[in-house]
């Protein structure tokens, strides 16, 4: 559009040139400066925060899958225990993954981890207490309290677009579950800092709206959305968990909608929240919970990365993927005891809860990054109030660390990295030499200046011809009136 405005321009000029001098020059250079503008205004793409937000994010998108620890997806990363070296995996960061030489009690003799050849895994052994005595003796519980399914790990077999998403967008190995405990408190500590059960019982007890990040973003005049499917539920009202808040507002209720509407959204390019928390709870199938097969669930989430890298939101969104809680995965990073929750709970809870995986894909993370800062949910909740300017939520939150070394603001937007199907490990860095990856928006960008380059050619001859037209028709009269030798 641009390009025809400008030509459009252009146009007019020549022919206003050709067919009059009558303009002054002082016309014409105001009228070309004019049209230089307005091809610098339209072809110039700004990277800069906007005035709502502290950084070039304006849209922030968390996906929360459910039940796997850090090193059960991610133990083995980069190189699978080194069945997986090459060039590109030679090059990446490694993580604080499983030790060697792990062998944890059971039944007198023990259990190492092992790479799993099934993909419907059985499901450990959750709970609170048992996840406690899970870490108990330096984290030698796993097999004798989670069971020694607890022992099994999925490389990139499984699930290859995460390993994909790692190796060309940043991963977090100190990021933790809230507390120490199963999924409900630990999704409403995503929502609200704060919880209102200990473990999967009720409601009640209830966390009131007025103490949910859905009421500050409210307050603040920041749009937010809550995605399911909601089909499974009959209705807003009853949406797990926000089926734990009491005296939601009606226009809360008209913010929880279906992932089809999502993907309307994404697909038009209107209507997008900034902030939206995307589940798949309402298809189990779709969770990655045990028994279901990571894979099933790891195409959906990449489903709809793909969706968001396609959207004309790309270039101001930050997707936070990452899972609830470890599910009794066996992980060997033991959790920093940093807090207590106690609502007059049978056990207090302990925050933090297990590490799990934290990824981080946006158009500013930094390639092939591994982030050791200490963060969790309550993170992501810290670096929404941190970009939209918010007063914090609650005192956990405020004194949770903020997840700003994923990014560099300063460098251009990345073109998307879209993984289509079927998902291979590892794929060229966007960086390395020779790497055969989508680039939409450099192909757009040579378009346009492949457009404009002629435009302001032809600007600039006409431009000369016009302002020195009157010169050369005085000076040819001047010739006509000399007489002939």
């Amino acid at each position: 559009m641009a390009a025809v405005v400008t030509s459009r321009i252009v146009t007019l000029y020549w022919v206003s040139a050709q067919s009059s001098f009558r303009l002054t020059h002082e016309m014409a250079r105001r009228a070309f400066e004019a049209a230089m503008v307005l091809i610098l205004l339209t072809s110039v793409h700004a990277v800069s925060a906007s005035p709502n937000t502290a950084t070039p994010i304006q849209h922030v998108i968390i996906i929360m899958q459910e039940n796997h620890s850090f090193d059960n997806y991610f133990g083995t990363y980069p190189t699978a225990n080194g069945t997986r070296l090459d060039s590109t995996t030679s090059q990446l960061r490694r993580v604080n993954g499983l030790p060697g030489q792990v062998c944890l009690p059971y039944m007198g003799s023990c259990v190492s981890p092992q790479l799993s050849t099934s993909q419907a895994q059985t499901n450990p052994v959750e709970g609170q207490l048992t996840y406690e005595m899970d870490y108990a003796n330096g984290g030698a519980g796993f097999a004798t309290y989670s069971g020694p399914q607890s022992m099994v790990y999925f490389d990139y077999h499984s699930v290859p677009g995460y390993w994909d998403y790692a190796e060309e967008y940043g991963l977090g190995d100190n990021y933790f579950a809230p507390v120490l405990t199963t999924t409900t408190p630990n999704r409403l500590m995503t929502l609200a800092g704060d919880t209102s059960v200990s473990a999967n019982y009720g409601p009640p007890p209830f966390v009131p709206y007025s103490s949910t990040v859905m009421r500050q973003l409210d307050d603040a005049g920041v749009s937010w959305g809550y995605y399911d499917y909601l089909d499974a539920y009959g209705g807003p009202l009853s949406v797990y968990p926000l089926n734990y808040i009491s005296d939601t507002p009606s226009q809360a209720l008209s913010n929880t909608r279906n992932i089809s509407d999502l993907v309307q959204e994404l697909a038009s390019g209107s209507g997008l929240p900034s902030v939206s928390f995307v589940n798949s709870l309402g298809e189990p199938d779709l969770t990655e919970h045990p028994p279901f097969n990571p894979t099933t669930g790891e195409l959906w989430t990449v489903s709809m990365v793909n969706r968001v890298m396609r959207s004309s939101y790309w270039p101001t969104t930050a997707i936070l993927l990452t899972w609830d809680e470890g599910g009794g995965f066996y992980d060997h990073v033991i959790p920093p005891r940093e807090f207590t929750v106690n609502h007059s709970f049978t056990n207090e809870l302990v925050g933090l809860g297990q590490r799990v995986p934290l990824l981080v894909i946006s158009p500013y993370t930094r390639e092939n990054f591994v982030s050791d800062t200490l963060l969790s949910h309550l993170s992501l909740l810290h670096f929404v109030e941190y970009n939209w300017n918010l007063l914090p939520l609650d005192g956990l939150v405020a004194e949770s660390n903020l997840p700003l070394d994923f990014f560099n603001f300063s460098q251009p937007p990345r073109t998307p990295i879209i993984l289509n199907s079927p998902i291979i490990y590892p794929i060229p860095l966007q960086t390395q030499p020779g790497a055969s990856l989508p680039n939409p928006v450099t192909q757009n960008g040579l378009l346009f200046a492949a457009v404009l380059v002629p435009l302001i050619a032809v600007a600039v001859i006409g431009l000369r011809r016009f302002s020195s037209g009157p010169d050369r028709i005085e000076s040819r009269r001047q010739q006509q009136q000399q007489p002939h030798q």
